[in-house]
C-alpha cells in the first residue's frame, strides 16, 4: 500500500507540474504575443488610416477634375452648336473641340441625315456616329428639355465614345463623338505604390478608363463588383472588394463625378499595406520567442518548488480516500509557502474530524438499523392484529347489514350498521396502503406479470367506486372498448392503481360534477388508463407536495373523505414497477386529468420482448 501510494503520489506529482509550468509559461507568453499582435493591428489600422485619408482625397480631386473636364465638354459644345449657322468649321474651333477630345460633332436633320459638320474631316473622311446611334441618341434627347447631355460610354465601330448631344428645333440634333482619351491621359497619371492605380466607371459601371487596356478596348462591365455598385449609387468611402484584374483583394477610396454618374476609384492592394505590418510582425516574434525561451526556464523552476510540497498533501488525501483515515501529512520543508503550511495543517485537523465524524455515523447508522427492523416487526404484527379484528367486524357488519339472522329492528340501528361497515373498510384500505408503501419502499414488493383483461379490471374497478360516487351526486362514466388486448401486468396492482385514482377524482370532485375512466390498448402507444374529472383541480406547483407520501393540500373538499395521502404515491410506486409512467394534468378550478402509460411491450403480442 506504501509502495502504491509513493507511485500515484509521484504521477501526480508530475501532472501538477506540469499544469503549473504551462500556466505560468501562459502568464509569461499571453502578454507578449498580446503586445506583439496589437503591435501589429495598429500598424495595420495606420495603414488604412492612411487609405482613408490619401486615396480618398486622389479619388475626390479626380473627381473635381472631370467634374470641370464635363462642364468644359458641354460648354465648349454649346458654344459650338450656337454659332454653327454663323460660321463654317474652320481650323480654330476644329482645335478648340480637339483639345476637348472631340472627334466629330455635326447637327442631323429629323431624318438622321447630316445638315452640317462642326469639325473638319480627319484623313478627308467624316466620322459621323451610325444612323443606329443617332437614333438612339434622339430617343434620349426627348427627356432633355433642351439640354446638353453626356451619354455613357456607347461602342461606335468597335471604338468606345462618350456622346454629347442636345435637341434643336425643327426635330434637328447636334451630336458631339467624345473619346476618351483625355480621360484615359488623367488615370494613367495616377499611380503608387507596386499596384496602385486609379479606374474610372460610367453611371452604368463601364470601364472608361483602367490600367488593363483590354478592358478599356471592350469596355468592361465591371458593374457587378460592390465598390463599383457604391459609385453607381453615388457614394464616397473607402472600401474593400476583390479585383479579377489584379487577382489581389483591394482597398480604394471611392467617389462620383456629378452631373454625369461617372465613378471614379483609386484602389490599392491590401497586401501591400499588411506588407510593413508584416515585418513588424516578424520582428515581433522573434522578440516573443527569446521571451518564451527565458519564461520557459523560469515556469519548470517555479514549478518544481510549488508541486512537492502539494505532492506530499495529495499522498495524504489519496490515502484518507481509500479508507485510511489514520493517515497525516508529513511535516513539510522549511522553504514552502505559508500557504501549504496552513494547507497541510488544516488537511490533519480535518482528518481527525473526519475520525469522530465516523464513527458517530457508525453509531447512528446501527441505531438505524436497529430502529428500521423494529419498525417492519412492529407493522409485520400490526397487520396480524389490526386486520383480524377488521375483517370480523367488516364480515359482521355485512351480515347485519342485509340481514342474515333476521331483520335489526330500528331503523336508526341500520344506519349505525352501515356506519361501522364503511369506517371499518376505510380502515382497511388504511392499513393496506401503508403495509404497501413499506413494502415498497423496503425494496419487498415484486409485481406479478400475467394475462390480464382490461376491460373486465374497468368494469370491477367502477362498480367499487360506484356508490362512493352516487353518495357524492357524481356522474361517474367508462370509455372502455369491448375488444381491449390483454396486457402482461400484476392483477392486484392495475386494479389498486385505477381505484387509487377513481377515489382520488371522486374526492376532489363537487355535488353534480363529473369523472371518467377511459382504456385505449394498442401496439404503438401501449395501454393508455386515463381518469379525468371537472372537480376542484390544484396548482400544478403543488404536484411535488400531493406526490410525496402522505402529502396532503387542504381545501374546502379534501376531509369529504378521510385520505393518508398514500394514493398517488402508490399509483406512481406502481406504475414505474411496469416501467410505464404517470403524469397530472391539473390547474386551479379546472379539473385533473391522471394519466397511467405502459410501454407498448407490455401489449400481449410484444409480450417475449417484454419478458426480456
Amino acid at each position: 500500500m506504501n509502495f502504491f501510494r509513493r507511485s500515484n503520489g509521484a504521477a501526480k506529482g508530475r501532472r501538477l507540474q506540469f499544469i503549473l509550468f504551462i500556466s505560468f509559461l501562459l502568464i509569461s507568453a499571453v502578454p507578449i504575443i498580446l503586445l506583439s499582435a496589437w503591435d501589429q493591428h495598429t500598424r495595420l489600422r495606420d495603414e488604412y488610416r492612411a487609405v482613408n485619408e490619401k486615396h480618398l482625397i486622389i479619388a475626390k480631386n479626380l473627381s473635381g477634375v472631370f467634374a470641370r473636364y464635363v462642364a468644359d465638354v458641354k460648354e465648349g459644345f454649346r458654344f459650338a452648336v450656337l454659332n454653327a449657322e454663323n460660321s463654317a468649321a474652320n481650323e480654330t474651333s476644329d482645335r478648340f473641340l480637339a483639345s476637348l477630345s472631340f472627334r466629330d460633332v455635326s447637327i442631323f436633320d429629323g431624318a438622321n441625315a447630316v445638315l452640317k459638320s462642326l469639325m473638319m474631316p480627319q484623313d478627308g473622311k467624316p466620322s459621323h456616329p451610325s444612323a443606329e446611334i443617332i437614333e438612339r441618341l434622339r430617343r434620349m434627347a426627348l427627356s432633355a428639355d433642351g439640354d446638353v447631355v453626356i451619354s455613357n460610354i456607347i461602342r461606335d465601330r468597335k471604338t468606345p465614345f462618350l456622346f454629347v448631344f442636345t435637341a434643336l428645333e425643327d426635330s434637328k440634333l447636334a451630336v458631339g463623338s467624345l473619346s476618351t482619351d483625355y480621360i484615359r491621359k488623367i488615370q494613367r497619371q495616377i499611380g503608387f505604390g507596386e499596384r496602385g492605380h486609379s479606374m474610372v466607371v460610367d453611371a452604368n459601371g463601364v470601364v472608361i478608363a483602367h490600367p488593363k487596356a483590354s478592358w478599356e478596348e471592350t469596355s468592361k462591365d465591371v458593374s457587378k463588383l460592390s465598390v463599383v455598385n457604391a459609385m453607381m449609387r453615388g457614394e464616397t468611402g473607402v472600401s474593400t472588394f476583390f479585383s479579377p484584374p489584379m487577382n489581389a483583394d483591394m482597398i480604394a477610396g471611392h467617389t462620383a463625378v456629378p452631373g454625369v454618374g461617372w465613378g471614379v476609384m483609386v484602389p490599392q492592394p491590401v497586401a501591400e499595406l499588411e506588407q510593413h505590418a508584416n515585418d513588424i510582425k516578424r520582428s515581433g516574434i522573434l522578440i516573443a520567442f527569446i521571451g518564451l525561451i527565458f519564461a520557459m526556464i523560469f515556469s519548470w523552476l517555479l514549478s518544481r518548488f510549488l508541486a512537492r510540497p502539494i505532492v506530499a498533501i495529495d499522498n495524504a488525501a489519496v490515502a484518507v480516500a481509500a479508507g485510511e483515515l489514520g493517515t497525516q501529512v508529513a511535516p513539510l520543508p522549511q522553504y514552502s509557502p505559508r500557504e501549504l503550511h496552513n494547507l497541510s495543517s488544516a488537511f490533519n485537523g480535518m482528518v481527525r474530524q473526519l475520525q469522530e465524524r465516523e464513527r458517530g455515523l457508525r453509531f447512528a447508522m446501527d441505531e438505524a438499523v436497529a430502529a428500521n427492523r423494529a419498525k417492519t416487526e412492529f407493522l409485520a404484527n400490526m397487520s396480524h392484529e389490526l386486520r383480524t379484528p377488521l375483517n370480523a367486524i367488516i364480515g359482521f357488519s355485512e351480515m347485519m347489514k342485509v340481514e342474515t339472522f333476521g331483520p335489526v329492528g330500528t331503523e336508526q340501528y341500520k344506519e349505525y350498521i352501515d356506519d361501522i361497515h364503511d369506517s371499518g373498510s376505510h380502515l382497511m384500505d388504511v392499513i393496506n396502503a401503508v403495509l404497501d408503501m413499506s413494502k415498497i419502499e423496503a425494496g419487498q414488493m415484486d409485481p406479478n406479470f400475467t394475462r390480464i383483461d382490461m376491460a373486465e379490471i374497468a368494469r370491477i374497478c367502477m362498480s367499487f367506486s360506484s356508490n362512493r360516487a352516487d353518495k357524492g351526486m357524481i356522474t361517474l362514466k367508462a370509455d372502455i372498448p369491448d375488444d381491449l388486448s390483454e396486457v402482461y401486468a400484476d392483477h392486484r396492482m392495475m386494479r389498486q392503481m385505477i381505484l387509487n385514482l377513481l377515489s382520488n377524482a371522486i374526492k376532489f370532485t363537487p355535488k353534480l360534477g363529473t369523472v371518467e375512466l377511459t382504456i385505449a390498448v394498442d401496439q404503438e402507444q401501449g395501454c393508455v388508463v386515463r381518469v379525468r374529472d371537472d372537480g376542484i383541480g390544484m396548482d400544478p406547483a403543488n404536484l411535488d407536495v400531493v406526490m410525496q407520501p402522505f402529502g396532503q393540500i387542504e381545501s374546502v373538499l379534501n376531509r369529504r373523505f378521510e385520505g393518508t395521502g398514500l394514493g398517488l404515491p402508490l399509483v406512481k410506486s406502481m406504475v414505474e414497477m411496469h416501467n410505464g409512467t404517470l403524469v397530472i394534468d391539473t390547474a386551479l378550478d379546472q379539473g385533473t386529468t391522471a394519466t397511467i402509460t405502459l410501454p407498448p411491450e407490455a401489449v400481449i403480442e410484444d409480450i417475449r420482448q417484454f419478458l426480456d
